[in-house]
């Protein structure tokens, strides 16, 4: 080749030169399909990470507040919500965990995988009970590792449950709007002087007027009041004055908010058409067309059920009670003395029964001095299936018995028993006991009104009738008090005691809820399965509950003459005197007027959202618990009472936990 030709190019286009391009290119594609390979994965695994953490923390919190509502344990709450909180994410090793009593410090739980879950527990009194859950965790990245040396994103859950909000279940509740917006009156009035205590919250849709002065262990909740002239809020529950120790919670006056009507159905009517009550002791749920007008002077017993009064309800001076109590009711601290207030004695009744006991020749049994004390019994009968009742045990009598010779039990009956159980404590035993169960004596006959000229023993002087039994070597000879056996086999011990007054000129009340066959066996503190048997309250069964419904045309008139002591029940939603508004109408409108002789109690909600009701005395609710008023209107006259809200265990069921935020 000639020196002066070109020389050749090997690589056309400058090929040498662009080879090291291409492999920065495919180090970037590459980069860039890691990358979109990393965003797409540990994107998504993120992405599910975050919505798997939010669903157990939203678990959690509800978890925490169903639990708290069922042991009223916040260490129980607590626990529920780690526990459930480790199951929903799959972490199944017990998590490190420092419970604590609420409004102290944040209680965190460190998990296997370093997941920390940090609960907030504050207990707000009226306002209820809130659980604030926050949840940690540190995702490890998958293919984003290539590209970076960070650990990772932290997925973070939050969440926060309540329940028991008293809001939801006022103790008194008004739903006028009458004093708000240019409408005239007030929706809560009182009219006299003196104190209305109110132990839970009040809650008015209008005005609320205080003539005298008013106390609300609560919020008061006045729609169109900023504060209320003559009222002041203290500490929930104890009614203390603020400033509050712990657990109470100072109430606060609210404004603003507006109660719907929770449009309550009516309760069930099972029973047929019944006669108007005449002397007959006992009456049968079902449907009353006439007003009853209770006659003066007569002791009336409900047996359990729904009690449809279509043409209103007046007392006119009778005492009218579904209590299922003993003959010869024992001061609640020692048995062997009579209690001066009998339950049935009330108004100067003579209906309260009683018992005495005597030696007779017969086949013998051990010689010495017996103990005994009786129970009163009936079976009440909810959803075609039996429930036992069994009252407190009597005071307790003795009786000396010699060679040759039983014992002989006469009973001037009380209202309500279709028999009694008999509970001995052998010699040697007394009055101290253990006392076993040796057998029953049953009710002969129909208790028929007036009960006067009662106790007798024999003979047709009382109204409510006598019986009278022998128990001799068949059912003493063997007696053996066993704290083992079930309620109602030989030997088994009788129910738990009655309990103190709740003032000093008020009878009993009723033995305390425990887990059975401990406590109640008899009435409003007494749960039962629907299958008939024993259980720990709440439970779906109140044997012996009675529930009042007054359709429209309708009224309840209790006089100053009369008293009722009614209790409803779980079946009922503890709904103790329903009229129905306008989501079940013709909504009743009346005026209704409670008031009482000397003592009444109406356990369980009051709810007539339409209709007006004026409380007459204080005696009305003689401070035994109810499970809240929900009216129209109210109206306080004359001396006023202490209302004492407890809607836990005798009004309407709380809402269940739910998610607050």
């Amino acid at each position: 080749m000639p020196a002066s030709a070109p020389h050749p190019d090997p690589l056309p286009c400058g090929g040498r030169g662009q080879r090291g391009q291409a492999i920065v290119l495919v180090v970037v594609i590459l980069a860039v399909v890691v990358g979109m390979a990393a965003l797409a994965v540990d994107g998504s695994r993120a992405f599910a990470l975050r919505r798997d953490t939010q669903a157990a923390v939203d678990a959690a919190a509800l978890a925490a507040a169903d639990k708290l509502q069922q042991t009223g344990s916040y260490i129980s709450a607590e626990q529920a919500a780690s526990t459930i909180f480790g199951t929903d994410l799959r972490l199944y090793s017990a998590p490190s965990c420092n419970y604590g009593p609420p409004g102290g410090l944040p209680i965190t739980c460190t998990y296997s995988d370093g997941t920390v879950l940090t609960e907030v527990v504050s207990s707000l009194g009226p306002q209820g009970s809130r659980f604030d859950l926050t949840a940690t965790r540190q995702m490890q990245l998958g293919f984003a590792r290539i590209l970076s040396d960070n650990p990772g994103p932290t997925i973070i859950g939050s969440a926060s449950g309540g329940v028991d909000n008293l809001l939801f279940s006022p103790t008194l509740a008004a739903l006028s709007s009458a004093g708000c917006g240019g409408a005239p009156g007030a929706a809560i009035t009182t009219t006299s002087g003196g104190t209305l205590n109110v132990i839970g919250d009040m809650v008015a849709n209008g005005a609320i007027s205080i003539a005298g002065s008013a106390q609300v262990a609560g919020d008061v909740y006045a729609r169109c009041q900023a504060s209320v002239p003559n009222l002041t809020t203290t500490c929930y529950p104890s009614a203390n004055p603020t400033p509050c120790t712990y657990p109470d919670i100072a109430g606060e006056t609210r404004s603003g908010f507006n109660l719907a009507d929770p449009s309550y159905p009516p309760p069930p009517v099972t029973g047929g058409a019944q006669a108007p009550p005449g002397s007959a002791v006992v009456l049968t749920p079902g449907v009353y067309a006439a007003d009853p007008q209770f006659r003066a002077g007569y002791c009336y017993f409900l047996a359990g059920g729904v009690y449809e009064w279509q043409g209103g309800y007046t007392n006119n001076g009778a005492f009218v009670s579904n209590k299922l109590r003993p003959p010869d009711e024992p001061v609640y601290n020692n048995n062997t003395a009579l209690a001066p207030h009998q339950f049935w004695n009330t108004d100067g009744f003579q209906c309260a029964g009683s018992f005495r006991l005597d030696a007779v020749s017969g086949s013998g049994i051990r010689e010495g001095t017996w103990a005994i004390v009786l129970t009163s019994v009936r079976t009440a009968v909810y959803a075609g299936i039996s429930h036992k009742r069994e009252s407190a045990p009597s005071s307790c009598h003795t009786v000396y018995v010699g060679d040759n010779e039983v014992i002989r039990i006469q009973v001037s009956n009380i209202p309500g028993a279709t028999s009694y159980n008999v509970y001995a404590a052998p010699p040697g035993n007394g009055c101290s006991g253990p006392f076993g169960l040796a057998g029953s004596i049953a009710v002969a006959g129909t208790a028929q009104n007036p009960a006067s000229g009662c106790p007798v023993y024999s003979g047709s002087g009382c109204g409510l009738g006598n019986e009278s039994a022998t128990f001799d070597a068949t059912l003493l000879g063997s007696l053996s008090p066993n704290a083992l056996a079930a309620p109602g086999v030989v030997g088994s011990y009788p129910p738990s005691g009655e309990t103190a007054p709740l003032r000093f000129n008020l009878p009993n009340e009723d033995a305390n809820r425990a887990a059975p066959p401990a406590g109640d066996r008899a009435n409003e503190n007494q749960c039962d399965a629907t299958v008939g048997v024993l259980t720990t309250c709440p439970g779906p069964v109140t044997p012996g509950a009675v529930a009042f419904y007054i359709p429209s045309g309708g009224c309840m008139n209790d006089t100053s003459t009369g008293d009722n002591v009614v209790f409803s029940g779980y079946q009922y939603d503890w709904m103790v005197l329903y009229e129905p508004g306008p989501a079940y109408g013709p909504a009743n409108v009346c005026s209704n007027f409670l008031g009482a002789a000397t003592d009444s109690a109406l356990i369980g909600l009051v709810y007539t959202p339409s209709a007006a009701i004026t409380i007459q005395k204080a005696a009305t609710f003689r401070t035994d618990e109810v499970g809240g008023l929900i009216a129209n209107t109210f109206t306080f006259s004359g001396q006023l009472p202490t209302l004492l809200g407890d809607p836990f265990d005798y009004g309407p069921v709380f809402q269940a936990g739910r998610l607050i935020s």
